[in-house]
């Protein structure tokens, strides 16, 4: 009894601890939503890499691959991107020792993501020498502004 006391206790004082942290990072969340809404429909692609060079980043096809895990298709995230899964590792992690257990230990929080983004450009680096340009999301995109810039000066110069 006292154990099922104690957890509500904690869920509820982790609950208030992560409307706190919403709150702090309105801002980010909000600019963070307004350049997906803004950059999906004006532009082909959400990604600044891809927007101004034509070339997938390291993290190309996270984001559809957050999207296929949420329609619970795992073999196709796995195909976008697999380090989706480890990525939901850490925030499972990081939510649960924060908003559960009380731990808030950013110092280790940080270094988990700087190792899983140095593997992540290991990652990308491979996958370029493997399946670029052919298996989205490694594939080049034509109306990349370096490219339609060159179009322009090249334009430019011939008149």
């Amino acid at each position: 009894m006292e154990k099922k006391r104690n957890l509500k206790q904690k869920l509820k004082i982790g609950k208030t601890i992560f409307f706190k942290d919403v709150k702090h990072a309105k801002w980010a969340i909000l600019s963070v939503f307004a350049y997906f809404v803004l950059l999906r429909k004006f532009f082909i692609t959400i990604c600044p890499a891809v927007l101004i060079t034509g070339l997938p980043c390291p993290g190309c096809g996270m984001t559809r691959a957050f999207i296929r895990l949420l329609h619970l298709d795992f073999a196709g995230a796995w195909q976008m991107h697999p380090f989706v899964y480890l990525f939901m590792i850490f925030i499972l992690w990081f939510g649960i020792r924060r908003y559960i257990l009380g731990i808030s230990d950013t110092k280790k929080a940080w270094k988990i993501l700087a190792m899983l983004g140095i593997l992540m450009i290991l990652f990308y680096i491979w996958r370029m020498l493997r399946y670029f340009p052919g298996n989205p999301p490694m594939s080049y995109y034509y109306g990349n502004v370096l490219l339609n810039l060159h179009h322009i000066i090249k334009s430019f110069l011939q008149i």
